[in-house]
């Protein structure tokens, strides 16, 4: 039984077959058709560790107390876990839940 379905199907795949068969491959002579390597080592640009002198502890413990200690950090931590939390604590009970300890 014919059917224009499949024929119009088979005339397509005969095509497409047929254009395959007609490319014509790359000119591997062709001096843009592939291009140069270029390899950099990855050690060219190694540095060596050189250790540091430790720094003066007074001065280190000096400038944590000027600004703050660990107070300071501390109460920044905190603030930006409020304001990543949207103040859901707050809207849960008590503001401080700490406040009867």
């Amino acid at each position: 039984m014919f059917s224009p379905t499949y024929c119009i199907g088979g005339m397509l795949a005969v095509l497409a077959w047929h254009s395959q068969a007609q490319a014509a491959p790359p000119d591997p002579s062709a001096a843009d058709a592939v291009p140069p390597v270029v390899y950099e080592s990855p050690l060219q640009s190694y540095r060596r560790f050189e250790p540091q002198p430790p720094g003066n502890w007074r001065e280190a413990n000096d400038n944590v107390g000027r600004i703050g200690g660990w107070q300071t950090y501390a109460a920044e931590v905190w603030e930006a876990s409020q304001s990543q939390d949207g103040g859901a604590e707050a809207d849960a009970g008590d503001a401080n839940p700490h406040q009867h300890h």
